[in-house]
């Protein structure tokens, strides 16, 4: 006799609250998975994130695309790119410029440089560079994209690498875009649509992560003479032990410079966070009696000297 498995409704009316438990902890681990009745949204849909009160401008030039991408997704860097600007801006917490001379006019505070250099099924590369998956090869969905991010004030790379993202594909034989061109809104219910997702999903995520190192993001808003200790807002968003220099920005040309310490050298501090929350500043040497620490800026990137930028 074939045991009876139980339904929804014979749970629902079960006395025993263990298995009702039960039951309901497997629906919630099903449901976790991709929704079978239901499209995925493009990066950057819904509703916009908690909106950060100093946003930092992000420049981002026209991606590119390797060589290896087919012919058949040309279309994909533009694609992409708007793709990572819509996600970019839904975070809340950046203003972005598509065009070199808006970013000049609005001061931006990062360049961001990508080349999409992987997209494709893994059944369509070499053979050498396959994997296996149990008994057969693995056909994979893979979406690579080369980023780099510099910091406009100092022109140096503080942020380089590639993401990968790859989703299973099913049966290499299996024709799953059509007609379905990169963008379109069926198209990240695909393989190579969901490894995109993936990919801008994690390259906004490292992009925010450098938003704390951002002047004017992160401000000293209490300091008294004689302490080595200031109060910061913010402070969460930066490091742990780590080491910022201290500046302040010229009203005039939007520029920052270092504030000095009492030698003549660039005021730094170090950053700690605290058990139940907030973060504290500790300077690392003594500023000159002429800056004004209240309400100065922290910076990752050395800033320009106060002589140089003048």
């Amino acid at each position: 006799m074939v045991p009876k498995i139980p339904c929804f409704e014979d749970v629902l009316v079960d006395n025993n609250p263990m298995r009702f438990i039960t039951f309901f902890f497997l629906f919630l681990m099903a449901g976790c998975a991709s929704n079978p009745w239901a499209y995925n949204s493009a990066p950057g849909s819904g509703a916009v994130g908690a909106e950060a009160v100093q946003k930092p401008v992000v420049y981002i030039e026209t991606f590119t695309v390797g060589s290896g991408v087919e012919q058949m997704w040309s279309g994909v860097g533009p694609e992409m790119q708007k793709a990572f600007t819509r996600a970019l801006l839904k975070t809340g917490k950046f203003e972005v410029a598509t065009s070199l001379q808006q970013a000049e006019q609005s001061f931006a505070s990062f360049s961001v440089a990508a080349e999409v250099t992987d997209f494709m099924h893994t059944s369509e590369a070499p053979e050498s560079v396959r994997r296996l998956s149990w008994f057969t090869e693995a056909n994979d969905a893979i979406v690579a994209l080369d980023l780099t991010t510099t910091d406009l004030n100092t022109g140096r790379v503080v942020y380089s690498d590639q993401l990968v993202a790859t989703v299973a594909a099913g049966d290499a034989e299996t024709d799953q875009y059509g007609t379905l061109e990169f963008g379109s809104y069926l198209f990240w219910s695909t393989p190579l649509g969901e490894a995109s997702t993936n990919v801008i999903d994690n390259a906004v995520l490292q992009l925010a992560s450098l938003r704390g190192s951002t002047p004017g993001v992160v401000e000293i808003t209490s300091f008294e003479v004689g302490s080595r200790e200031v109060s910061l807002s913010g402070g969460d968003l930066l490091d742990d032990g780590g080491i910022y220099y201290v500046g302040s920005m010229d009203r005039t040309s939007g520029q920052f410079a270092s504030l000095d310490d009492d030698l003549g050298r660039p005021l730094r501090l170090r950053v700690e966070h605290h058990f139940f929350g907030g973060s504290t500043g500790w300077l690392l040497s003594v500023p000159a009696e002429y800056e004004n620490i209240t309400g100065s800026t922290l910076s990752k990137s050395p800033l320009p000297t106060q002589l140089s930028s003048e």
